[in-house]
């Protein structure tokens, strides 16, 4: 299943960008770009925490969601019902397909790499779409494929998970549990505005950096432990900082996005009876980024010492509160 929602994932980013991209490079008035591009973002991203809590409440919508996905994003496609229509439905066929794949995949597993390897492929996606390197048409195509494969193995397999190699804890003190929540979406509200640089110059080079980060935070996780793995990336920021040009932007970017798994997989552990609600703030956070990234700027090396406090924080806080030390 991981195989096939990485796939998905890919596929929908890259229909909601390239069908983006192709209003982009029509539309004459810049203020109008910025503003669908504005409603597209509010509801894929911020609609995912509402869309997360129907989904811990009724399991067992992640079939009607993941059916629902390919048929709002096909209405994405349709030119003449305007481009308010198309970004939202756009919108609502991401959030969908975002929270349930999500949720398939954090219950399924309990260590790092999968959630960094799901989320890796969207960003594929969206930079061969919104560079208009991949048609829509195709990566629908992709899509509806793919959402076949999943809705057939969910039906045939119903009960297919492998098996966990990290047992989740027990629920503990809900207060420390928040406050280390809360540590977590702080340093996603940063990643969302230092994990990535467009630089259209290099068109797929950067989405590239973010597949193999967060990719790359999740496998190491998993090989040398929750803690080596946020010096490793306190380490990797520090270095990018003495570089200049595109090396340090490469180096702080995929060390920014390193962190996402981690993030993830932690905020999952916090609340483990509510994956749909973690998955859908994680994203949330990414909201402001996405909104404000180049009217708001933010020091790197302030990102990269919050970064490393909060996840070091909100590790110990886990440990500390939590039965059992599953972060080594």
């Amino acid at each position: 299943m991981l195989f096939v929602c990485t796939v998905l994932h890919f596929a929908v980013d890259g229909v909601c960008g390239a069908v983006l991209a192709d209003y982009a490079v029509s539309e004459e008035i810049f203020s109008n770009i910025v503003h669908y591009f504005g409603v597209y973002s509010v509801i894929a991203f911020g609609g995912q925490w509402f869309a997360g809590l129907i989904l811990d409440r009724h399991k067992n919508l992640i079939l009607p969601f993941l059916c629902a996905a390919p048929v709002f994003l096909a209405g994405g496609l349709v030119t003449s019902a305007g481009i308010l229509f198309q970004a939202v439905s756009l919108a609502v066929g991401n959030c969908l397909f975002h929270v349930a794949g999500g949720v398939l995949i954090l219950e399924s597993s309990r260590n790092f790499r999968e959630p960094g390897i799901f989320v890796s492929s969207g960003a594929a996606g969206l930079g061969l779409g919104l560079h208009r390197l991949v048609g829509a048409f195709v990566f629908e195509a992709v899509c509806i494929f793919f959402t076949a494969i999943a809705i057939f193995r969910l039906v045939k397999f119903p009960t297919e998970s492998p098996s966990p190699k990290i047992p989740v804890p027990e629920r503990a003190k809900p207060v420390p549990v928040f406050a280390g929540a809360v540590l977590l979406l702080v340093c996603v509200v940063l990643r969302g505005f230092g994990g990535g640089s467009p630089l259209p110059e290099y068109v797929m080079l950067m989405p590239c950096v973010f597949m193999l980060g967060k990719s790359a935070g999740g496998i190491l996780c998993d090989y040398a432990g929750f803690r080596k793995t946020i010096l490793a990336v306190f380490l990797m920021c520090f270095a990018g900082l003495q570089l200049e040009g595109l090396a340090r932007i490469i180096t702080l970017a995929f060390a920014f996005n390193m962190t996402m798994p981690l993030t993830l997989r932690l905020l999952h552990w916090y609340f483990p009876e509510y994956p749909g609600l973690t998955f859908g703030l994680a994203a949330g956070c990414l909201l402001p980024g996405a909104l404000f990234g180049e009217s708001i700027t933010i020091p790197a090396d302030v990102m990269s010492v919050v970064q490393f406090v909060g996840l070091f924080a909100a590790g110990y806080v886990f440990m500390r509160f939590r039965r059992g030390n599953i972060l080594r």
